[in-house]
């Protein structure tokens, strides 16, 4: 699995958008598998409607944690080697195994227990209670799994940053280049002929590009200052 893992992109670029997507699936896992295991516990007793809302939270579960891990409809998966390790490293305060792991081995309970009732298994109820007893070490897993998504967020973010000052850092150097060239051309040609005050005309045309060009760096930076 680690050679699998290494052979990876050791990182992908994310928009903020998608990150805000992934965060709030992330942050629903926990919501989900508590639910789970609760309308199991009264599908156990019988209450009305409660085995079917929690096979269809169950398929919700597991369809987020495909797309999670796996990536789909525009989601990366694991895009970064923190995400990885997050769920295929040690885990929660470095417990024995992988989050992975444990997030499909809830899943196989979650959907035992609740075939078992569904059956009116001799079985159900404890296989209800293996479901309960895996809840709440998978609920700090998912809490841990949700905070490295926030993480990656501020770090890419942190990333963004850094590179649009670098962006604007250069765009700046180019026009300070530009203005200089402008500025020498208009003294050459102010000591010239005719082909000087052709050459003006040029140095004329880069002063207004460079202009434009500064216009535009201006306006770049309050508008990345604003965001």
């Amino acid at each position: 699995m680690l050679t699998t893992i290494e052979r990876l992109p050791p990182q992908v670029d994310v928009s903020s958008e998608v990150l805000s997507s992934l965060i709030n699936m992330a942050g629903r896992q926990r919501m989900l598998s508590q639910r789970i295991v609760f309308k199991a516990m009264l599908a156990l007793r019988r209450s009305d409607g409660a085995l079917a809302i929690a096979q269809e939270t169950l398929r919700t579960f597991a369809d987020s944690h495909a797309a999670l891990v796996q990536g789909r409809d525009g989601l990366p998966g694991l895009f970064s080697p923190a995400l990885r390790e997050a769920f295929h490293g040690s885990g929660n305060g470095g417990s024995s195994g992988h989050v992975e792991k444990r997030i499909t081995n809830f899943i196989a309970l979650a959907q035992a227990a609740l075939d078992a009732i569904a059956r009116e298994a001799s079985n159900a109820e404890s296989a209800l209670e293996v479901l309960i007893a895996s809840a709440d070490p998978l609920l700090g897993d998912l809490h841990d799994v949700t905070a490295v998504y926030e993480q990656e967020s501020r770090r890419i973010a942190r990333a963004q940053k850094k590179e649009q000052q670098q962006l604007i850092d250069r765009i700046k150097s180019i026009a300070k280049e530009a203005h200089i060239v402008s500025f020498n051309g208009q003294i050459v040609a102010s000591r010239t002929n005719v082909t000087g005050r052709e050459f003006a005309v040029v140095a004329g045309v880069m002063t207004s590009i460079t202009k434009e060009l500064e216009a535009v760096v201006s306006a770049f930076v309050k508008k990345v200052s604003g965001a």
